[in-house]
């Protein structure tokens, strides 16, 4: 099975708590309150190095095409990085996906042309962390482009796989519904250099056309939504309130950042 790094399964998972319960306390958080505590996730073993709201570019490189991007925030560390794009409207459009998408592309093709050998070895992952609901359109384009989303009533797809990959998930959730997750997940669920895969020799950058198809962007999108109620489930079985408190540090994040901003 896929192995998702701990800092990505571990901020995937704060984020989704972040927006389930910190970020829906009867009214849309500020934008830029939601930008600083999403982005304070970083803070976190595994990810030493940060780069925060209002920097253009990635950690000092530019991009392939010279646009000035401007990222929400990035982590990078001897496993992992990852970059995060945070939105606090209303409704999260595809536009908001594709951008950010294009965003981390062109950064990523300007890293590969600079040092091919580190960035194929790397494992980066784009992290769109809405405060809001979304519609399956926009969970669909998340899943096409690599984009991990975490939003408030799913839980990230790298935490079900890492919740998924536990000795003891068996004894909690159903096994054949286990199995058919983690069948669906492992290709989409994956860093940008196995999308987008650098070949050193022939100094070229390839996008495989052998992809899941939209079937199975749909299955995925089902075994995901039961296996959140599943998980929730088993928690309040097993550890009664877990949820909640992590999220009460998580909510005074939240308000710390709203007096701020």
């Amino acid at each position: 099975m896929t192995t998702i790094p701990q800092p990505v399964a571990s901020l995937t998972q704060e984020a989704f708590l972040l927006a389930r319960y910190a970020g829906r306390q009867g009214r849309r958080p500020d934008g830029r309150a939601w930008e600083r505590a999403a982005s304070g996730l970083l803070v976190r073993p595994g990810l030493a190095r940060r780069q925060h709201a209002g920097t253009l570019g990635l950690f000092g490189r530019g991009s392939a095409s010279g646009t000035q991007h401007e990222l929400d925030g990035a982590g990078q560390g001897d496993w992992a990085a990852v970059w995060l794009e945070c939105k606090a409207r209303e409704v999260l459009q595809k536009a908001d996906v594709a951008v950010f998408a294009f965003k981390c592309l062109d950064l990523y093709r300007q890293a590969a042309r600079e040092h091919p050998k580190a960035t194929a070895n790397a494992s980066w992952w784009p992290i769109l962390v809405s405060s809001e609901p979304t519609t399956e359109s926009v969970r669909r384009s998340c899943i096409a482009m690599g984009v991990v989303l975490c939003e408030p009533e799913w839980m990230p797809l790298p935490m079900l796989m890492r919740i998924a990959g536990k000795p003891m998930a068996d004894m909690w959730i159903d096994e054949a519904s286990l199995s058919e997750f983690v069948r669906l997940a492992e290709p989409l669920v994956a860093p940008l250099q196995t999308r987008f895969r650098i070949d050193t020799e022939g100094n070229d950058l390839r996008w495989s056309l052998i992809e899941p198809t939209a079937r199975d962007i749909g299955d995925l999108l089902f075994c995901q939504q039961e296996l959140t109620g599943d998980v929730f489930d088993a928690f309040d079985h097993e550890s009664p309130g877990y949820f909640e408190r992590r999220c009460a540090l998580l909510t005074d994040r939240l308000h710390a950042a709203t007096l701020s901003a």
